[in-house]
């Protein structure tokens, strides 16, 4: 904070600072430029709704499981049902005995998660720090912090291949398999013709979803997205989908949202909420924001709660965001560039060259560098400089 104030002081014609939503910057801000205006950037206002909503997500995990089912079958009845072939279970299926083995391991594992939730509440109803109980459970502070967001134990897992290498050709292979085609090997050759270079085994165990969905009178294309995994798809994915515009969003994910609306009423009103405030940012319509904070702060859902009262207490700056033009978009810019000229040098390029590489190409050669600039920073096409605080304490 010292080192903000003072080199802020040292440029006083700086009139309007970006930031993001630390209290420390903000300090620093108020000290080194009383006068200049401070902004919020947009992106971390977004990122800040996105935390909120995958905490409140987080406590209804039964909902996103019931909109992941209502999704399979909207998915069914959309696209129809695959060709029902019977499944080819292999020589040496698990026995009985193995299967067991299975579920208790399985059950093992939960149980530990659920010991480890409870025992994070009760230590914190009993007032211990998080730093502490991290230290007695032997886990990690985000640990703690996520566990203790939940108003319910962590459901059971179940293990999902992602499918990453096949994704690009699931269009295909969803196509063949309609056209009558689900011997695996078969299809394993025309991938490879098409161009496919990673393993067979990989094709067959997406078949043999394919044939388990054909099995249960499912649509194929139901195996493609992860919106219909049986324990459904991730407090922080969901969250995800809701930051995306609806008009950039997959048909699958537009469907899961839609049905877990419908699911629970609130839910559906966390939902109405956050496009309301996105809204608000994409427009700039900083004006409303008074009256979307009590309305968040009226709607009953703790999580929104909770961040409509951190917005009022960065109002002025959380207000000029939504209202003025700046955002750390440029000097992010130029902090991007700099993670790749390092990664570039295999992480050993010091700040001298770095430096140098950066301001090289701005003076067109070597030797014409300016050697007292030390931080990005712009003037505005109102004539106003303005720099990005996140970027000078980095350089500092």
């Amino acid at each position: 904070m010292e080192n903000l104030a003072t080199w802020l002081a040292q440029h006083p014609t700086i009139t309007v600072v970006c930031r993001d939503r630390s209290a420390l910057y903000a300090e620093g801000i108020r000290q080194g430029a009383p006068h200049a205006v401070q902004v919020v950037d947009r992106f971390h206002l977004i990122k800040n709704l996105q935390k909120a909503v995958e905490a409140f997500l987080h406590s209804q995990r039964p909902a996103l499981q019931a909109a992941a089912a209502r999704t399979t079958q909207a998915l069914t009845l959309v696209a129809g049902p695959g060709p029902s072939t019977p499944m080819y279970r292999g020589r040496h299926q698990c026995t009985p005995v193995q299967q067991q083995r299975h579920e208790a391991a399985h059950q093992q594992r939960h149980a530990a998660w659920v010991a480890t939730y409870e025992a994070i509440h009760t230590l914190h109803a009993q007032g211990i720090p998080v730093t502490t109980i991290a230290q007695q459970l032997g886990i990690s502070r985000p640990t703690v912090y996520a566990y203790l967001r939940r108003a319910t134990p962590p459901s059971p897992r179940s293990p999902q291949r992602a499918g990453q290498v096949v994704r690009p050709s699931m269009a295909y292979l969803i196509h063949r398999w309609r056209a009558g085609c689900t011997d695996s090997m078969q299809l394993g050759r025309e991938l490879r013709a098409l161009g496919y270079t990673y393993s067979s085994r990989t094709v067959s165990r997406f078949i043999t979803r394919l044939r388990r969905a054909s099995e249960a009178g499912w649509a194929p294309e139901t195996q493609t997205s992860p919106y219909t995994r049986p324990q459904g798809p991730s407090a922080r994915a969901v969250s995800f989908t809701w930051m995306c515009p609806e008009v950039k969003r997959a048909q699958d994910a537009q469907l899961y949202v839609d049905q877990l609306r419908q699911v629970a009423p609130a839910i559906g009103q966390a939902y109405t909420l956050s496009q309301a405030f996105l809204a608000l940012v994409r427009e700039r319509r900083g004006d409303a924001l008074e009256a979307w904070m009590t309305e968040a702060a009226a709607s009953g859902i703790e999580a929104l709660t909770r961040f409509a009262h951190g917005l009022r207490e960065d109002l002025a700056a959380i207000q000029a965001g939504l209202t003025l033009p700046w955002s750390n978009g440029p000097v992010e810019g130029h902090v991007n560039r700099l993670k790749l000229l390092k990664r570039q040098g295999y992480g050993r390029a010091g700040f001298a060259l770095l430096r140098h590489r950066v301001l090289l190409p701005a003076v067109g050669g070597p030797g014409g560098a300016d050697s007292t600039t030390t931080m990005p920073a712009r003037v505005s096409p109102r004539g106003q400089q303005e720099t990005d605080v996140g970027a000078l304490m980095r350089a500092a």
